[in-house]
């Protein structure tokens, strides 16, 4: 009997065995090589967002520096002014280090950034706000859930120390994703309670054993083939010599090639898998958006005090609507600058000064890709700004963390911002 067992689920012991052997025997870190980490920076999967090794790996790079650039879907649309391209073609003595797709918020960032705290305190970063990300229910659980790991839940865990920022996390964490793993642990710190002694124990061998996963599983991870495929190629073709007037003609020429088959200024390919079958239905559909209550501006908070902690300094683009694509659908503009003023407060009112506010440039000519993300001229423009703040020298942030912006009064809030006062 023990025999035929044997022969039955031997072979799996042995196989889980081996596995488990080599993923104990495997190194925490694996060592520097300059193609991979340009590759994993514009790879844009859910494992380069997820996984802790390819970013410290490239962050902690002693000879090449790469630049977190945090935000959504906008940084897919690699055309031949995208902050990757320029930065390759110019040899700017910075990578962009792309974390953000479709779906992702400042949710996800946030707890995507407790895997690389130590990568970047008093470093640089580049954010994205997109008041799009403003709804009034919030964060997708499905796109929250997708971009999460557990990683970034043990290192959440064993680092919060029971403040107000990380019960009002673990209480967003639990309404987006209650299912998950170690959810009873999210429930204690949501509830102000001290992780017990075996918790903590729990939580540190957790950690060893997810750091050698994810340096063992990630080498195998499938290449999106984004640098080599997109971002050099790009680059090789623009003028030796960098001139904003001299790029621009060159973006007006290749937007102009690529837009021309429709009546909103996006590229062809995005008309046609989007919008041609459908286009003629969503006129006047955006009329009712609103973007001024959502509680995307307390998980804005948990991020900007984060970053507080860090001590990083951080440079904010705010993009506009296609100029013809919100005209189409009736979007009201000035609703929409209200949420821009109401995010512009929120930052700059706490020593967050860095901005780059594009949210009225989406009349420009091929300023846009598509209806809502950036291209072409629109990336010269946020390359402005980029450029000069993560190559000159900068004062040192000084901020003022405002506690009163993670209440829900702010989140739905909608007068002047400048006059808003807890209830």
């Amino acid at each position: 009997m023990l025999k035929r067992l044997w022969q039955v689920f031997g072979p799996l012991v042995c196989a889980l065995v081996l596995v488990v052997g080599l993923i104990g025997l495997y190194p925490s870190k694996g060592g520097h090589s300059f193609k991979a980490e340009k590759d994993d920076a514009v790879a844009l999967t859910k494992i380069s967002f997820k996984s802790r090794s390819k970013k410290v790996r490239a962050l902690s790079d002693p000879n090449h520096r790469f630049v977190p650039f945090f935000g959504s879907s906008e940084w897919s649309r690699m055309d031949a002014m995208h902050p990757s391209v320029l930065a390759e073609a110019y040899n700017r003595g910075y990578t962009p280090y792309l974390l953000g797709q479709r779906g992702a918020a400042s949710l996800t960032q946030y707890f995507g950034i407790q895997q690389i705290i130590p990568q970047m305190t008093n470093e640089q970063a580049v954010y994205v706000i997109s008041p799009q990300w403003f709804v009034k229910t919030g964060a997708n659980p499905a796109a929250f859930q997708s971009f999460f790991s557990s990683d970034q839940m043990v290192r959440f865990l064993r680092s919060q120390r029971g403040t107000t920022y990380d019960r009002y996390a673990a209480k967003r964490f639990l309404k987006l994703y209650p299912e998950a793993s170690m959810a009873e642990m999210m429930e204690k710190v949501a509830k102000g309670q001290e992780l017990s002694k075996a918790d903590r124990g729990r939580l540190k061998v957790m950690q060893k054993v997810l750091e050698k996963e994810d340096n063992f599983y990630s080498q195998f991870a499938v290449s999106s083939r984004n640098y080599d495929g997109k971002i050099t190629k790009k680059a090789a073709k623009l003028p030796k010599n960098f001139s904003y007037d001299t790029l621009s003609n060159r973006a007006d020429k290749l937007a102009a090639k690529a837009t021309d088959n429709n009546p909103f200024s996006v590229s062809n390919s995005f008309f046609n898998t989007r919008l041609k079958g459908n286009y003629k239905a969503l006129k006047g559909s955006q009329k009712k958006f609103n973007y001024t209550e959502s509680p995307e501006f307390n998980d804005l908070q948990l991020v900007l005090n984060q970053f507080a902690q860090m001590d990083t300094d951080v440079l904010f683009i705010i993009p506009p609507v296609n100029k013809k694509w919100s005209d189409y659908t009736g979007l009201d503009t000035k609703k929409y600058q209200e949420s821009v003023a109401k995010i512009k407060y929120q930052l700059q009112s706490q020593g967050f000064t860095h901005i780059a506010d594009l949210s009225k440039d989406g009349d420009r000519p091929y300023f846009m890709q598509d209806t809502i993300h950036l291209g072409w001229n629109g990336w010269l423009a946020a390359d402005k700004y980029i450029n000069p703040f993560l190559t000159k020298k900068q004062a040192k942030p000084n901020y003022q963390i405002n506690d009163d912006f993670l209440s829900q009064d702010w989140a739905n809030y909608t007068g002047q911002p400048e006059d808003f006062k807890v209830q």
